[in-house]
């Protein structure tokens, strides 16, 4: 069952999440419900505080249309800046550039808690920076001028509101 996503400047979104020490089935049900949250939305990542759950997990997508886990991550290393448009599901319709690196090295678990390192560049290195963020309570908007970030927060408190009606009729 897929999760509402929620829109920024929603707390959760902002707020660091907690570490996953717990690998067991309520995990594993998270897990498999971002998966259909973002294949419902379309989009090439999720992190799990953008479906209300403030726990360090994320799911990005490859190149190839398929996605990976990771829990607990890091990025161990960053090199070559680059600027690159960005969008966010929980931003909706908007679109800026945005600085991130062209490579990253990462280390993460997966849903059964064992340890991996990857070395990634160009779009995968571009998401895992992105979700990555998420989960340190950021949001791709944070890297944008003032002016900009303002411009968005209107339109997203409308969007918020007009998304409160709905439910409310």
């Amino acid at each position: 069952m897929a999760l509402d996503i929620v829109i920024w400047p929603h707390k959760v979104l902002t707020t660091a999440t907690k570490p996953v020490t717990d690998f067991g089935p309520a995990l594993q049900t998270l897990l498999d419900q971002m998966a259909e949250s973002m294949k419902e939305a379309e989009g090439i990542g999720i992190a799990a505080n953008q479906v209300g759950e403030s726990l360090r997990v994320a799911l990005v997508g490859r190149e190839d249309g398929t996605s990976f886990e990771i829990v607990n991550p890091q990025i161990l290393e960053k090199k070559e800046k680059v600027t690159l448009e960005e969008g966010c599901l929980s931003v909706p319709r908007e679109w800026e550039k945005c600085p991130r690196f062209h490579r990253v090295k990462v280390r993460y678990q997966d849903r059964t808690g064992e340890w991996h390192e990857l070395e990634a560049e160009g779009r995968l290195a571009h998401v895992l920076q992105h979700e990555i963020d998420h989960l340190d309570g950021h949001v791709f908007v944070d890297h944008l001028s003032g002016l900009k970030r303002t411009l968005i927060l209107d339109r997203m408190k409308k969007l918020q509101k007009a998304k409160s009606r709905q439910k409310e009729s």
